[in-house]
């Protein structure tokens, strides 16, 4: 473009905060323009009107500015429906254009075939009205016409909607729109509004409403798209109510024959909505467990959390009754309660009422809402570090893991297993492997976002199966089922995205654009062929962008998706390798962007859209997304039909799967790839396609103009983004790639007519208007004439009903034009300038004459004003005297007034303060006589229960004394006798743990020989002793019986031992229940470190008990001559103990005096229980809680008796010393003595849990307890004892 240096031309000039601005160019120098910004909107920032600035022509393409379409009779903007119209038409004009028309109120412009939908923030009844729809309907469908039938309308999404109506019920081909745009562009809206107006077409050319069948199935078609929204949409920073999932909804038509319609007399044959099916694609499963602060998540768990008190109590009372947002942790606090206007409580019933429409009810409906409460419950979950080993992990949320399995139906240990566990296979060979917490975490995640998203599967195939016209479209008794179904179909999917940090799901998600741009491509280079084609211009080459580097990149057989899932099946792949190898494979790709300024785990693909650079963390692993066997079987535990049957179904899926894929010979790891994100979704995104190819395709692009969500803004920047990504600027490149402005014949003929002389104009006064037009262009551009292959190419063409102009062509007339018109303008300035001056001179005579005639009355106003004046000021004198005396008089009379009342009230205020004292003291004295009896009876009972308690502290000590020394005695007794039985025992238990520990056939075999040698060795020696053992056996029976005679006193005294027992017992049972719990937890805990041991303990030793066989059996020898000193030193033991034992026995006796009373103690206390519980019963009126303390009453003396020291249950120790001690004297009563053990065993370790855990023996001991188990049960029990 050439300007001179005086002309001014309107042009648009880029600008950071506003994409593009108006500019009018005031001069140009050397590559350098001079522009003022010239615009009349008051939304642009940073940017005031008459500012001057200076324009790099090198920074535009083609050195050419970009120009404004103005009106010529206002000089305004020129607002067009359709863009196409425009003559200029270039991003800043769409820009400008769409602006304009979404400041009146228009949201829809039409560029060709692609209808652009602006947001409007806002509802416009008038656009979505019954005459409107009728309106499309009539002029779209119904109404013949030889004239292109959208000029006829308005743009708008009914436009259309009615076009893709017509095209399957005329040309019976099969239809589909596809609808893109950002979160909160209102892609969502638009898909519902189309529907609406779908369904309703038909009944709009029969003029009455359809029987009631296909009424239902409408109904049916209509609200499956909200009920998708409850569980497949969610708050975010963008948009209140967003779709996280893409879905491709077909909706299917019952098209009658044209002939039948022919015949009818119809020229458009109907088309009755029969029914309906639904796919969807990547829903967001991560937002399930996590949402960015001031989002939520999905809103079914909301409306759950927002009905009533009494529909939540009857889903899951235990854990909805009293619950808010805040008591889930994948919910959280939020501050919005309403979304679009409704409220979650009232969508919650529009959600179960949908619902209901669809077959889901009653038991079904109650089964899917608990498999959301599942949902919520395992967010809950608190996981922590093993205090054992931090590399495991522990569920400490004990409350929350009992809710969750009561509400799944399963175990608590299975559960707590399943998340905390990992069975790993490998070689025919399963072991399990404990998971740390953040592991734990994440496997808690997964099962819950795999059991969201299989409730959604299944919800989206019950819609399937409710709507489907095959199952559901029911004809008329005189009509023939339709073989086949018409179709159009809705393509909802989210739009380009590009974030500051692009992970996993927006390359998928704009892998799927890349593909929808490709065909978009297509459809637009076929429009502009068929444009050229009508307007009789030859095609030529149309240049444009092809993505099909971007698409080999992604898909291509070594592309980002073989990659991932080839490191996906490698055994360590991870995010850093799949990287360096798409960089390594790619390098030569133009669409791969690599820079050194990326991290490891960074690359960048250059997409239609603009360059992204991708994040890759966590790409193996959500590419991988695969659920742990542990888990799935724990959910097929569940008594929830829903995630039992849904859970396993996806799992022998993905089995099913993975054999075909293995069957068909595929490479190794071919199971694994088929069970990948991508290659699902890609084997997805493929079958989409195909569908779209087979139908006529037409494009909705939804644009969201701001932020704020504010009606009538339109933010620059953002919504220039939005078109480049919605590939509207492509489209405008493709079809202005050739001729990039066009104008009517008309308008060009008259715009351009100024450039021409009276001659000209006098040789174009006759011929049609394209020879009018040649004469007048081809003169002025014909320096702009190029030759290509020996024909020369003019500047411009010229069509059936417009022309068209190649680059540089148009903008050159223009400035001709402007040039022209600046002539003119200063011929007709000089005429307008001498009648100005004329009507100025005329005008300043007549106003001097007015003011000579103001200034005379002025003079006149002045005199009247100054004596007026005088005589007020003389007035407010005399009035000013008059007041001052009357004020000084009410004064007085008021200071008196006050003096008064003050008085008096000082004489109030003392006698009060008088008789608040007197009544004060009053009090005092009768509160202290009403409470000092009180007071009195509380410190004498306070007295005596410190007496009480320390005569209780004083006997425990005295039993801990001599239960000490009844037991050292007895220690000594079995130690003694012990020996001269250890060299048999010790082979038995040689026997008994060297079986247990290998299944070896060969390890059996030498067993088996060394037991049969040292049997026959036992044998042998045997019989030498077996003299001197009768004589032993004879003195232990007569002491047998001396010591039963001694036992029957020893009994009844421990009767009153254990009676005192259990008074402690029952003093301390509060205790025992807060410490029950913690004991538990701790005795778990020993117990897996005392496996542990023991299998550490068992490997140290199975090696070495071959050698301990051997050495026993030489050691057997040197035994036998021990066997007779070791006897005598016995005898003399024996001797010991029974003096030691008669001295115990004595010590008793004194002791059962203080017994006796400790039993009266024990009663009295009963009937004050009893006594507490009849006043209960007599003076408190709630009933409720009269039957709570008995049965805690009930549950006390129950606990009491059967408990750890109650009646029955317990043996008393005498008991248990007698039958130690016939077990020690007689070996063939040695199973009776170990059943005695274990009771023992068992009373101790009561003891032990209500005092506080278990004593550990000191080391030097423990060689004997472990060689004598006998002796470590009697030690366990009196240390019991001796601690309480």
């Amino acid at each position: 473009m050439s300007l001179s240096a005086g002309s001014t031309s309107c042009v648009y000039i880029r600008d950071k905060d506003n994409a593009w601005i108006p500019a009018e160019v005031v001069s140009e120098s050397s590559g350098n323009i001079s522009v003022r910004i010239n615009h009349k909107f008051d939304d642009l920032e940073n940017c005031s009107p008459g500012e001057l600035r200076d324009v790099k022509l090198k920074d535009y393409e083609g050195g050419v500015l970009p120009l404004q379409n103005l009106d010529n009779d206002t000089g305004n903007l020129i607002e067009c429906s359709d863009m196409v119209d425009l003559p200029f038409l270039h991003e800043a004009a769409i820009l400008y254009n769409l602006k304009i028309r979404h400041k009146e109120g228009k949201p829809y412009t039409r560029t060709g075939d692609i209808v652009i939908a602006v947001n409007p923030y806002q509802w416009m009844n008038q656009l979505y009205s019954d005459e409107t729809r009728y309106l499309y309907a009539d002029k779209l469908i119904w109404t013949q016409t030889k004239e292109d039938a959208k000029s006829l309308v308005e743009p708008h999404v009914y436009e259309t909607s009615s076009l893709s109506y017509r095209g399957l019920a005329v040309d019976g081909m099969d239809q589909s729109v596809l609808v893109s745009g950002e979160s909160g562009a209102g892609k969502t809206e638009t898909v519902k509004i189309l529907m609406n107006h779908l369904a309703s077409v038909q009944n709009m050319a029969s003029g009455n409403e359809s029987d009631g069948e296909v009424n239902d199935i409408v109904k049916r078609v209509r609200d499956s798209n909200p009920l998708l929204e409850a569980f497949g949409n969610a708050k975010t920073t963008r948009n209140d109510n967003s779709s996280r999932f893409g879905k491709y909804i077909q909706l299917q038509f019952d098209a009658e024959d044209p002939r039948q319609a022919a015949f009818s007399g119809r020229s458009v044959p109907s088309c009755i909505l029969a029914g309906s099916k639904c796919s969807t694609y990547l829903l967001e499963k991560s937002r399930v467990v996590s949402h960015e602060e001031g989002e939520r998540a999905f809103h079914i768990f909301y409306q759950i959390l927002g009905a009533p008190q009494s529909e939540r109590e009857n889903l899951w009372k235990e854990g909805l009754g009293d619950a808010t947002e805040e008591s889930f942790r994948y919910v959280g606090y939020t501050d919005t309660h309403e979304i679009e206007g409704k409220s979650d409580g009232e969508r919650f019933y529009e959600t179960v009422s949908a619902l209901d429409l669809i077959g889901v009810n009653s038991d079904s409906l109650h089964t899917l809402l608990r498999a959301m409460c599942i949902v919520l419950q395992l967010g809950n979950l608190v996981f922590d570090k093993d205090p054992e080993n931090d590399e495991n992990s522990t569920i400490t949320s004990s409350e929350e893991l009992s809710k969750l399995a009561r509400l799944m139906g399963v175990d608590e240990d299975d559960i707590s297993k399943a998340l905390t566990i990992r069975t790993m296979v490998a070689r025919n060979e399963t072991y399990k492997v404990p998971l740390n917490k953040s592991s734990a975490e994440d496997s808690c995640d997964a099962f819950a976002k795999e059991i969201y998203s299989q409730s959604f599967d299944w919800l989206v195939r019950t819609i399937n199966s409710a709507t489907c016209a095959e199952d559901n479209y029911i004809v008329e008794k005189n009509e023939k089922a339709p073989s086949k179904f018409g179709m159009i179909g809705l393509l909802d999917i989210f739009g380009f995205e590009s974030f500051k940090v692009n992970r996993f799901e927006q390359l998928c998600i704009n892998y799927a654009n890349e593909k929808l741009q490709q065909k978009f491509t297509i459809d637009i280079f076929r429009s502009v062929q068929a444009e050229y084609e009508y307007e009789g211009i030859e095609l030529g080459d149309i240049q444009f962008e092809d993505n099909a580097g971007v698409l080999d990149l992604v898909e291509g057989r070594m592309g980002i998706i073989a990659v991932l899932n080839e490191e996906c099946v490698r055994p360590r792949g991870n995010d850093i390798s799949f990287v360096s190898k798409v960089n390594a494979m790619n390098k030569d790709s133009e669409s791969l962007t690599q820079s050194r300024l990326f991290r490891d785990n960074e690359f960048g693909v250059h997409h239609y859209a603009g360059p992204v650079k991708y994040d890759a963390t966590n790409f193996v692993k959500k590419n991988t997304d695969v659920v742990p066997q542990d888990l799935l079987q724990c959910a097929c535990k569940s008594t929830n039909s829903l995630v039992r049957i849904e859970l396993k179904a996806s799992a022998d899926r993905k089995a099913a799967a993975a054999e075909s894929s293995s069957s068909r010979g595929g490479r190794r790891g071919g199971s694994l790839v088929s069970q990948t994100v991508c290659t699902k979704f890609k084997g997805d995104l493929g079958s989409l396609m195909t569908n779209i190819g087979t139908t006529r395709s037409r494009y909705i692009r939804c644009l969201k103009p701001n932020t704020k969500k504010q009606p009538y803004l339109m933010q620059h920047n953002s919504s220039v983004e939005q078109l480049r990504c919605a590939g509207v600027v492509a489209a405008v490149t493709i079809s202005r790639s050739a001729f990039p402005n066009r104008l009517d014949l008309e308008t060009a003929l008259e715009r351009f007519s100024c450039l021409t002389n009276s001659q000209q104009k006098h040789s174009m006064a006759t011929g049609d208007i394209n020879t009018r037009l040649e004469k007048l262009l081809d003169p002025l551009l014909k320096d702009l004439e190029t030759k290509k292959e020996g024909n020369i190419l003019k500047g411009y063409v010229c069509g059936k009903t417009r022309i068209y102009f190649r680059a540089g062509a148009l903008e050159f007339l223009e400035s001709q034009r402007i040039s022209s018109m600046g002539s003119w303008a200063t011929e007709i300035q000089r005429r307008i300038r001498g009648f100005v001056a004329l009507a100025k001179f005329i005008s300043l005579r007549s106003s001097a004459i007015k003011v000579q005639a103001v200034a005379r009355s002025y003079a006149k106003q002045r005199l009247f004003h100054r004596s007026r004046r005088a005589l007020i000021s003389i007035q407010n004198w005399v009035r000013g005297i008059n007041c001052r005396a009357a004020l000084d008089t009410l004064r007085k009379n008021t200071n008196a007034s006050k003096i008064q009342s003050y008085w008096r009230m000082v004489k109030a205020v003392s006698s009060l303060a008088e008789y608040r004292v007197a009544a004060v003291i009053i009090q005092s004295q009768l509160r202290g006589a009403r409470q000092r009896p009180i007071y009195r009876a509380a410190l004498a009972e306070s007295i005596e229960e410190s007496k009480f308690e320390n005569q209780l502290k004083s006997l425990q000590r005295k039993l801990e004394e001599a239960e000490k020394r009844r037991i050292e005695a007895e220690k000594k007794r079995l130690e003694a006798e012990k020996r001269a039985a250890e060299a048999p025992e010790k082979i038995v238990v040689v026997h008994k743990e060297v079986p247990s520990r290998s299944n070896s056939a060969a390890y059996q075999q030498l067993v088996t020989q060394n037991d049969t040698e040292a049997q026959e060795l036992i044998k042998r020696q045997q019989k030498q002793i077996d003299d001197q053992y009768q004589l032993l056996e004879q003195q232990r029976k007569d002491q047998d019986e001396r010591d039963n005679q001694q036992m029957l006193v020893a009994k009844q005294q421990q009767t009153l031992m254990d009676e005192s027992g259990k008074m402690l017992e029952y003093l301390r049972k509060e205790v025992f229940k807060l410490r029950s719990q913690n004991s538990q937890l701790r005795t778990d805990f020993d117990l897996l470190k005392e496996n542990n041991k023991r299998l550490m303990d068992a490997n140290a030793s199975a090696g070495a008990s071959f050698a301990a066989l051997n050495q026993h059996s030489k050691g057997l020898n040197k035994t036998n001559s021990k066997l007779k000193t070791e006897l005598q030193k016995n005898k003399q033991q024996v001797t010991k103990m029974n003096l030691t034992q008669i001295e115990l026995k004595e010590e008793l006796k004194m002791k059962q005096a203080t017994y006796i009373s400790e039993v009266h103690t024990r009663l009295q206390y009963q009937k004050t229980m009893q006594k507490i519980v009849e006043g209960i019963q007599e003076r408190c009126p709630d009933e409720n809680l009269v039957e709570d303390i008995l049965a805690l009453s009930d549950d006390c003396e129950s606990d009491y008796m059967n408990g750890p020291t109650g009646m029955v249950s317990a043996p008393s120790p005498a008991k248990q010393v007698t039958s130690i001690f016939s077990s020690m004297a007689s070996p063939a009563a040695s199973m009776g003595a170990d059943e005695s053990l274990e009771r023992s065993t068992s009373i101790s370790g009561r003891f032990m849990s209500f005092f506080g855990g278990t004593k550990e023996p000191e080391a030097p001991a423990m060689k004997t307890i472990q060689d004598k188990p006998q002796l470590a049960n009697l030690q366990s029990f009196g240390g019991s004892f001796s601690e309480a």
